[in-house]
Formats: structure tokens, C-alpha cells, sequence
């Protein structure tokens, strides 16, 4: 066995080690090596539990968030946002609104300072902040607010938002004193007033109807906690292949850690999660389901979960089929649906069960009907419809059970669709299954009616109001009453319901409508989907459950950091 010299340390040892040294064997030498390793570790290990125990992380400002996200901006403007995820998510992020969500979605003055609302509920007198600059520099005024509201009521704009200011009048009482006046109370007002503001300075001598041309479109001033810094586009193409913002300094609420935001923009979904992946992105803004399992593996990914106020259904259009005209068949059908199993097949569990059109109503207070497929076809039986020729499907009257449903061709639509196939035919219906793109569907399907059920999705308000998707007067496109659904009471409830500014009497209102509405079954509401979006471990503070929409993530966005440091207990 050869020898562990010890001839390099022999002029730094003192004499009684060398002579203790050189009467040991060549074991008894490794095992004090390894003896001195093991104390040099555990001191190492003491030294960091005492830091970590005697310290907490805290948030450090600075750094670069980097998010790869779908498609390409077009009205980086609020004005016209609201058609574009991504527009949206950047909107968000640069402009200020009158009022803003907190993370339980309640609704809390932003630039507004404070509020009055008359006593007979029509005016809404708001008081301004003082301190609020527009990122170039100029100061923040009632001109900017009675702009951005005339400019959504103008038509040659095309806004989005034209319908939830119809009606409404706005006007200056001074500089930093607006009032809006409706014709009649509408309890949602407040929500609606979480609109980005414009700026009047940069956009009043431009022409709306070339507003959506103009090179402010992309390059926004705002006045929130974000600043437009860069846009990036390929020189050959002139293809926008990313956004820069910087952090606003002089920003009047609480400053944001992170001191830049950079979207990078891909033209699929698997490219911009490959771009996580890779390490050339922090987040996705998205993530589709087909995806989630390669993110669910990866231990330096977070998966987030949003709930947003929408639903997915099956929409009875009672005036194309006599046979959903049928009470008991659409009991049986309520009955014969697990919505349990579509969650877990269709969505890998990312949903909740919902059956009822109001998402935001606590689930314990829901009324339901249990899955209970031997009541259903009990029901049928005794309403006539049986199986005469034993082919498995019911007949009355020398008709066949039979339904059809349209949908998108998404992979969660279709796998839903097919999961409920398979669950009415149990029960002696037979189904036809049509599916066919989001686009085609709008135009050929949705608008003129084209349907017998719809399995479809419908997104509400922050603060609900049912009336645009179930009143009798919504019927026809664009009305959202894709059931055509009419029914006195019910238009009745939902007239009350939003003009009544009380919660309490307002939650009462939707409890007795949910009551008739599961009582006449207009529709089959099913579940309420999670919204998913992925970052990296190393972003913190990501904590919004609840949105109004997906951009709504970054509702908290002042308290996300990629920077930590320690400090003493």
C-alpha cells in the first residue's frame, strides 16, 4: 500500500505534529482525514441552520421578468384592448384605472381618491388623486377620464366596451372632480370604472377612426406601475418579436420590485412553453391543457391556478327542438350527467364543478341535482320514452331520442362532448357530436341560432350581471342568451338584481333566480375551468387565486420579485 506523504506540509507543522504524525499508519492517517472533513462539514452545516434560523428572505427590488406569451399586440390602448388576451395583459401593466381589483376582487379606488353616489343611485361623483403623472411626464386630470369614456361611447372607435357605457353620461366638475350619471341604477357601475384611462394630451388629434393605425398603438403612455420602453421587431419581416417595460419610478401606488418586464411573443403555445423550458423565459402566460404534463414533472416550475368568472354549458335551444321542449328530458339529461367524470377526463382536474350560472356564489350554497342516472331513466320511462326495438335507444311517438351538440374543436370541448355522449346513452339517448373552429362557430352556429344544444362558455362580469346572458331581450346575437330562454319571473329577478346596489339584497335576488333557473333547466352549466400559467421557481410573490380576466394575474403584480436577500430576525 503506498504512502500518504505529508512532505508539502512538513515546514507549516509544528514539531509534536510531525512526530504524532509519523508514528501513524497509513488507515489511522485516512480516517483523521476523513474525522477533520466530517468536522469541517458539520461546522459548515451549523454555521448555516443558525443563519437560516435566526434570518427570513425578504423581497429585494431589481431584476427581469420574462414572459413568452401567444400572438402578437395590436391596441396597446384601453380604449380597444379588451378583444386581446395579450393587449390586455401589457394594458394592465402600463394604465391606471378609476377603480381597481384587490386579490379577493373587491373593487378599491386606483386614481380615484374617493367616491359619492347619489341617493337615488344614478350619480357617481368621483374625487381624483393629485399625484398621479402620465409617464412622459404630463400631469393626470378629469380631461383624461370624460376622454377615455366619450372616446369607448364614440362608434368610429369600435370599442369593446361601447355597451357598458351606453346611457352614461360623463362630465368635468373640475380639475380633479368627474361625475357620471345613468339613466337608471345599475349596481355593477363600479366594476365597469376599472377601465384603463387614456391619455387625452396623447391621442385628441387623432382621428378615431384611424386611432387603431396610429404609432401610439404600440408604443402606450400610461400612468401605471409600468413604462413602454422598446419594442422589438425582426428588420426583414417587421415582425414584433417582443415588448420591454421598464418599472414607472414616480409611480403614485406601491412601486413594483421587479425593475423590468419583458414580453416575448411566439406563434404557438408549444413554442412560447419551449422558451420556459430552454431557460429564455421565466413564464408562459398560458397554459393549455395538452401541455400540462410536461410542466408537472419539472420541480423548478410553479403551475398557477386562476379562477376567473366564467363557466362552460350545454345550451337547450328549446325553439329548434321539440324534444328539448321536453321537461323530463331535460331532467334526465341534468340527472345523467356527471360533471365529476368530465372534470377529471376532460380537464385532468383542473375545473370545478359548477350548476349554476353565477361562479362567485360560495359552492356549499349551490342548489344542485345529484348524479343519479337510474332516476334518469326512470324519468324518461315514465314520460313515455322507451325502448321499443331494444336497440338501446328510447322512441315516442315514433320518434327517436336523439340530440346533437355543437362545439369548438378544442381537445377539452370534444373529450367533453363525447364523455357526455357516452353518459346520456346509458340512459337511451342517442347523441350526434359536430364540432368545428372557434371562428366558424361564432358566425355559422352561435349568431344566427344554428343549434339544438351548444356546448359553449360564457365569461361574466367581475361584479355578475346575469341580465346580458339570460333576460328574454338577449335572446338574438349580440344579446348572450344562448339558451333563448324567455320567462317573465326570471327577466323580472334579473331587472332587480341590477339596479339593487345592496350585496346582501342582491345575493338574494340570484338565490331565488338560481331556484327557478334549476327549476326550469334552461341550460346544463358544468364546470368552471382553471385558468393556468406557468413560471419559474425563482419568481416570487405569485399569489392571485381570483381574476376578472387572465391578465388579471398581475393584479399584485407590485409584490412579484426575482431577487431575495436575507435579514436578521
Amino acid at each position: 500500500m503506498k504512502k500518504i506523504s505529508l512532505d508539502p506540509l512538513k515546514n507549516y507543522l509544528p514539531l509534536w505534529l510531525k512526530n504524532f504524525l509519523s508514528h501513524m499508519s497509513v488507515l489511522e492517517r485516512i480516517l483523521l482525514v476523513i474525522l477533520i472533513l466530517l468536522l469541517f462539514l458539520s461546522a459548515i452545516l451549523f454555521v448555516t441552520g443558525f443563519i437560516q434560523r435566526n434570518t427570513h428572505v425578504v423581497a429585494e427590488s431589481g431584476g427581469t421578468y420574462t414572459e413568452a406569451s401567444l400572438g402578437q399586440p395590436r391596441y396597446l390602448n384601453p380604449i380597444l384592448a379588451t378583444a386581446n388576451d395579450l393587449d390586455v395583459d401589457i394594458s394592465r401593466l402600463v394604465y391606471s384605472s378609476l377603480f381597481r381589483l384587490d386579490d379577493s376582487l373587491n373593487v378599491q379606488p386606483d386614481l380615484a381618491e374617493s367616491y359619492e353616489i347619489s341617493s337615488d343611485k344614478t350619480e357617481y361623483t368621483i374625487h381624483l388623486r393629485h399625484d398621479v403623472s402620465w409617464h412622459d411626464g404630463q400631469s393626470f386630470t378629469a380631461n383624461d377620464v370624460v376622454f377615455t369614456v366619450r372616446s369607448i361611447q364614440t362608434p368610429d372607435y369600435g370599442s369593446p366596451l361601447i355597451s357598458a357605457f351606453q346611457g352614461v353620461d360623463v362630465e368635468k366638475l373640475d380639475d380633479f372632480t368627474v361625475r357620471f350619471k345613468l339613466k337608471q341604477p345599475y349596481a355593477p357601475f363600479l366594476a365597469s370604472l376599472t377601465v384603463g384611462i387614456a391619455p387625452q394630451h396623447v391621442w385628441e388629434n387623432i382621428a378615431p377612426k384611424n386611432a387603431a393605425l396610429a404609432e401610439q398603438m404600440l408604443k402606450p403612455v400610461g400612468t401605471g406601475p409600468f413604462k413602454f420602453s422598446e419594442l422589438v421587431t425582426k428588420r426583414s419581416t417587421g415582425e414584433i418579436t417582443g415588448l420591454q417595460l421598464l418599472r414607472n419610478t414616480n409611480y403614485y401606488g406601491q412601486r413594483p420590485y421587479i425593475n423590468e418586464i419583458v414580453f416575448n411573443f411566439y406563434p404557438s403555445h408549444q413554442e412560447a412553453l419551449q422558451a420556459l423550458l430552454s431557460g429564455h423565459a421565466d413564464g408562459v402566460s398560458f397554459l393549455p391543457l395538452q401541455l400540462l404534463d410536461k410542466v408537472e414533472k419539472k420541480n423548478s416550475l410553479t403551475l398557477h391556478r386562476l379562477l376567473l368568472p366564467q363557466y362552460f354549458s350545454l345550451f337547450f335551444n328549446q325553439e329548434r327542438s321539440t324534444t328539448l321542449r321536453d321537461a323530463n328530458v331535460r331532467n334526465a339529461l341534468a340527472l345523467a350527467t356527471d360533471r365529476q367524470a368530465i372534470i377529471s377526463e376532460a380537464l385532468a382536474n383542473e375545473g370545478e364543478p359548477l350548476q349554476i350560472p353565477l361562479p362567485g356564489t360560495p359552492l356549499n350554497n349551490q342548489p344542485s341535482v345529484a348524479f343519479d342516472p337510474t332516476a334518469a331513466q326512470k324519468v324518461l320511462e315514465d314520460a313515455g320514452w322507451k325502448d321499443i326495438d331494444g336497440d338501446g335507444v328510447r322512441e315516442k311517438d315514433n320518434q327517436r331520442l336523439h340530440l346533437k351538440i355543437t362545439t369548438t374543436d378544442w381537445p377539452e370541448y370534444v373529450h367533453t362532448a363525447e364523455i357526455i355522449q357516452k353518459q346520456w346513452r346509458n340512459i337511451g339517448i342517442e347523441t350526434e357530436i359536430e364540432h368545428m373552429g372557434a371562428g366558424t362557430i361564432q358566425q355559422s352556429v352561435v349568431r344566427p341560432r344554428e343549434y339544438d344544444i351548444l356546448l359553449f362558455g360564457e365569461i361574466l362580469s367581475v361584479d355578475p350581471d346575469l341580465y346580458p346572458f339570460w333576460h328574454s331581450t338577449q335572446a338574438k346575437s349580440p344579446g348572450l342568451n344562448l339558451s333563448l330562454f324567455k320567462n317573465k319571473d326570471i327577466d323580472t329577478l334579473l331587472e332587480k338584481a341590477r339596479q339593487t346596489l345592496s350585496r346582501e339584497e342582491r345575493l338574494q335576488t340570484y338565490t331565488t333566480f338560481d331556484q327557478k333557473f334549476m327549476e326550469l333547466k334552461p341550460a346544463l352549466i358544468l364546470y368552471r375551468p382553471h385558468y393556468l400559467f406557468v413560471t419559474k421557481d425563482s419568481v416570487h410573490g405569485v399569489t392571485i387565486q381570483h381574476a376578472d380576466l387572465p391578465a388579471g394575474r398581475f393584479n399584485n403584480i407590485e409584490q412579484w420579485h426575482v431577487r431575495t436577500r436575507r435579514i436578521w430576525n
